[in-house]
């Protein structure tokens, strides 16, 4: 099973994407070769998970001894690896000026050169195959959403129905002088006031840093109900070299940076919220949304 939560572009973006909410993956946790062959070992085979780690790491080993001669390794029903290049953009293959040929060497080229290191970097390319394909794995995936996200959307769910409640009782105070139309007003009115004071603050977060969302010291989950005005903190620790930003109904939040900690907080505005946390995008993706 796949879980799945909503990650909101910030509306300070420029890109046609501002301000949508896209899926993301919940990562549960990276296996490692050593926990690849205890899995394995589980699956009533004849080999130790000893025996199943060496041949992991072995064949780890010969795929990228392959790779760098130039060959393209295919494990059926996975993935097509291989080698590629970013080419760095040279002018000619030759010189004549400062005598120097296109070199088939990675680097960069200095300011004004026309020739130089052809390749800027060596990346490895995996290209699904087999059951992998984007056709297969969409016959096969199962996707929910954690946990958190299905209380996320309860509560806008729940904030987008009172709001309609109270409108839908003021509809009863069209009727008659006699009780039931009085009746049918004052339910309306009680919806009103419920939904004036109350609103549901819902969180998301992005990034592998961590951060918490408080509210008199206590911790506030998503979809929290709080009263307008009600005083929100937040305590970000980013990914390391990053900066990070928070937005609340798309306006940007102040964060106050002591020590690698960031805090900044806001006043519940009168009205659903949406509290966007993004601490920092790191090169290890593996991070716990629900953190």
């Amino acid at each position: 099973m796949i879980e799945l939560y909503l990650s909101k572009v910030t509306e300070s973006s420029e890109s046609e994407q501002a301000g949508k909410l896209y899926a993301r993956v919940s990562y549960k946790q990276t296996m490692t070769v050593q926990d690849m062959a205890h899995h394995m070992a589980e699956h009533n085979t004849a080999f130790s998970e000893g025996t199943i780690t060496g041949i992991l790491i072995d064949f780890v080993k010969c795929i990228r001894e392959q790779v760098l001669n130039g060959n393209t390794v295919k494990i059926d029903n996975l993935a097509i690896f291989k080698a590629t290049v970013e080419g760095n953009g040279l002018e000619t293959m030759y010189d004549a000026a400062s005598d120097k040929v296109a070199s088939a060497t990675v680097g960069s080229l200095q300011e004004g050169a026309k020739t130089g290191a052809a390749v800027k970097v060596i990346k490895l390319l995996a290209q699904s195959t087999g059951e992998f394909t984007r056709d297969e794995l969409k016959k096969d995936a199962k996707l929910s959403w954690t946990d958190k996200t299905k209380a996320e959307i309860a509560a806008a769910k729940a904030a987008a129905q009172g709001g309609n409640g109270g409108d839908s009782g003021n509809s009863g105070s069209g009727g008659s002088d006699n009780g039931g139309g009085n009746s049918g007003g004052n339910s309306g009115d009680s919806g009103q006031s419920q939904q004036a004071t109350t609103f549901a603050l819902t969180i998301s977060k992005t990034g592998i840093g961590s951060a918490s969302v408080t509210k008199d010291g206590n911790a506030i989950a998503s979809g929290a109900s709080l009263n307008e005005d009600d005083e929100v903190a937040i305590s970000i620790t980013p990914a390391e070299g990053q900066v990070p930003t928070a937005t609340v109904n798309g306006s940007e939040i102040e964060l106050t940076e002591d020590n690698g900690v960031y805090t900044g907080s806001f006043a519940m505005p009168g009205q659903a919220s949406t509290l966007i946390i993004n601490t920092g995008e790191g090169e290890d993706d593996d991070y716990d949304p629900n953190a």
